[in-house]
């Protein structure tokens, strides 16, 4: 709908909370991928991770106690630890790659090297479509 009405949008996540599955990060990307969004997509969103600031309604969850840790007085945010160790190391991993200038493919494959899927069997992304980046600020490391 967006698009004919030339609208471009710029999505933003929030894929990892101590609730989000392997499973749910990979909809995500299959979700922009079939909506024909990466190229609307910074790619700092696909690393965004939960912060808890000191006054936090989760703070007072029962849910969320058990992923509690310590509070970080540099970030100002409660530390926390998901219960699959695996959306730890893929959200360190992302962060990375996406640092350096990963691309959708590079995100998409280390999530699935951490779900132990094979890769995607379509091949790289961004060689299969046109690609026409929409209008966007020149900083893309926000959220």
């Amino acid at each position: 709908m967006s698009k004919r009405a030339g609208i471009s949008l710029r999505p933003t996540f929030l894929p990892f909370t101590p609730w989000t599955t392997i499973e749910d990060y990979l909809d995500v990307l299959d979700s922009v991928e079939r909506e024909d969004l990466i190229d609307h997509v910074d790619p700092v969103q696909y690393t965004i991770r939960l912060l808890i600031p000191p006054g936090s309604y989760l703070l007072n969850r029962p849910e969320m106690k058990e992923h509690l840790g310590a509070l970080d007085q540099a970030s100002f945010s409660y530390v926390w630890a998901h219960p699959d160790p695996r959306m730890d190391r893929l959200a360190h991993d992302v962060f990375g790659a996406v640092e350096k200038g990963a691309t959708f493919a590079e995100v998409r494959a280390l999530a699935e090297a951490a779900a132990r899927r094979p890769p995607s069997a379509a091949g790289p992304i961004e060689h299969r479509r046109v690609r026409g980046r929409p209008p966007r600020l020149s900083e893309s490391w926000f959220c």
